[in-house]
């Protein structure tokens, strides 16, 4: 039983077939008071990003934060990431959940989300299996552009290349997970473009701290450079490319 009348939607589900990800964005409240409620499934449709964000100063530096998500099954554990826009004019909450988590809303009427220590926030779902159904579609979509299996079929005749450890430093570690005596090894899932710029980052295999996770995705994202995929007549392809382990360890 829901412990507070969930809010009402503004307005429609916005489904967003962008180049890197698929995005679904629904508002939620009124005035000052207004949120986004946003779901992002990974390229590889194995994770769920759902996203609160409102328009309001948020923290200097990013915060983690115990909670769950409950879609009306009983709360499932989510570790968060709380943090502020580029610009720090907007707040935003990140939990991350499994496909097979987020398949629980298919029947559900309302999601909850919950913080340790902090207030409850829920929001009237509807017509969710059909934008479930949606998601999954640009997923797949997704995977055909960036040619996720393109070696396996044989649209991709020599892989990425790249070293993305190096593009790390000391000066990476998160100051949360610094402060928290946390370390953490995480993979992820990069999109490479025909020039070799990582034009998207995910993670793949989860540190169990999102900040590190997060960082993860900053450095790679914004440093490395690879050498792009190739057709069979040479011609540079998108693709993807999975990162070998990324070990975080306060041994400086």
């Amino acid at each position: 039983m829901q412990p507070f009348q969930p809010l009402r939607p503004l307005t429609a589900w916005n489904l967003n077939y962008g180049d890197t990800q698929c995005v679904a964005l629904r508002d939620y409240g009124e005035g000052d008071d207004r949120l986004t409620f946003g779901i992002v499934p990974a390229p590889n449709g194995e994770t769920y990003e759902l996203i609160v964000a409102r328009k309001h100063k948020g923290p200097q530096f990013a915060e983690e934060l115990e909670g769950t998500v409950d879609f009306g099954s009983g709360p499932v554990k989510a570790w968060l990431l709380h943090y502020s826009s580029e610009h720090r004019d907007v707040d935003l909450y990140q939990y991350r959940i499994s496909a097979a988590e987020m398949s629980q809303a298919r029947t559900a009427s309302a999601v909850t989300f919950h913080i340790k220590r902090g207030p409850d926030q829920a929001f009237e779902l509807g017509a969710i299996p059909a934008l479930l159904d949606g998601l999954q579609k640009c997923t797949e979509d997704l995977k055909d552009y960036w040619n996720t299996d393109g070696e396996k079929d044989g649209r991709i005749a020599v892989g990425s290349k790249g070293d993305v450890r190096t593009v790390f430093s000391s000066r990476d570690y998160p100051w949360e997970a610094l402060s928290r005596r946390q370390e953490g090894t995480a993979q992820f899932l990069l999109l490479v473009n025909e020039t070799g710029k990582v034009a998207g980052c995910d993670v793949l295999v989860a540190s169990g701290v999102p900040a590190l996770d997060a960082m993860g995705c900053i450095a790679i994202q914004g440093r490395a450079k690879f050498a792009p995929a190739r057709d069979h007549s040479g011609k540079a392809v998108r693709s993807t490319y999975v990162t070998p382990p990324i070990v975080w360890r306060m041994d400086f």
